[in-house]
């Protein structure tokens, strides 16, 4: 049995895609799934099609706002989260999950984390890779995250919701206390949305400078959004974003070990196994 949260907001297009591909590759490793869709205030029927597709469904009110890329989107995961708990014994299953709504997986995408997670005891997360744009080793995607029970329980059941770089909170934590996160690269997922199109870049700004992300490397990272996108406003609005808020901060051993991973990395440094 893996559990999996799907939030969903205005996904009617999709959601069927999504949760029809989540099966096949559950059937592919011989897996059962436990499938909660979290509603999250959509005005389409989302959760009547969840509903009639078999999965477990949360409704949540309409908050009258965006919350894409908002510290208060990982309260939409934690609903989730929440109801899992509720509904299965803690120790009645190995791995769980996260899926986009609008996510699409080839069949032996499941197995193959699966299998990636069982050659190493010390990765307790991955993810594929989402339209064939490859990802660093260590940057498991959102969407299509598998994690180790037993990981999660350390994590506390449940993301922060006080940071906007919420979603990156379980990697830095794990890998700042000894465990792996993995990009597995032969798995392979798509989305008929263009990945990071929707990004608000003062908001990945601010998230950069909560886990404690140095200045050189923002700038990298906006400099090759600007380069590769020619994505003017992008870059500059990262570069606020980073320079001039005055977010809620990682605790000081996580923003010290991701500064040290981020000099690693530009300099060549990194030990990746």
């Amino acid at each position: 049995m893996i559990p999996v949260v799907i939030p969903a907001k205005n996904e009617k297009d999709n959601l069927e895609n999504t949760v029809n591909s989540l099966r096949k590759t559950a059937d592919y490793a011989k897996e059962e799934l436990f499938i909660v869709v979290v509603d999250d205030g959509s005005s389409d029927n989302t959760a009547e099609i969840a509903e009639k597709l078999g999965c477990n469904v949360v409704s949540l009110p309409d908050r009258g706002y965006s919350a894409l890329g908002m510290p208060e989107l990982a309260n939409t995961h934690n609903t989730g989260f929440e109801y899992i708990d509720k509904n299965l014994a803690v120790d009645s299953y190995e791995y769980l999950m996260v899926v986009g709504a609008d996510t699409e997986f080839e069949d032996e995408y499941l197995s193959l984390l699966i299998q990636a997670m069982e050659k190493d005891e010390k990765l307790v997360m991955c993810a594929g890779v989402l339209n064939g744009i490859k990802t660093n080793y260590d940057a498991v995607r959102g969407s299509g995250r598998l994690i180790k029970n037993s990981f999660w329980s350390k994590l506390g059941r449940r993301l922060p919701n006080i940071y906007y770089s919420w979603e990156s909170y379980p990697i830095i934590y794990a890998l700042s206390n000894g465990y792996k996160a993995r990009t597995i690269y032969e798995a392979k997922m798509s989305t008929p949305r263009e990945p990071m199109g929707r990004v608000d870049f003062k908001k990945y700004g601010i998230a950069m400078k909560e886990n404690g992300s140095i200045f050189i490397y923002v700038f990298l990272r906006a400099l090759k959004r600007l380069i590769k996108h020619k994505d003017f406003k992008g870059f500059y609005r990262m570069l606020y974003g980073y320079l001039f808020s005055k977010p809620n901060l990682y605790d000081k051993e996580l923003r010290s070990y991701n500064k040290q991973r981020q000099i690693k990395r530009i300099f060549g440094l990194e030990n990746k196994n």
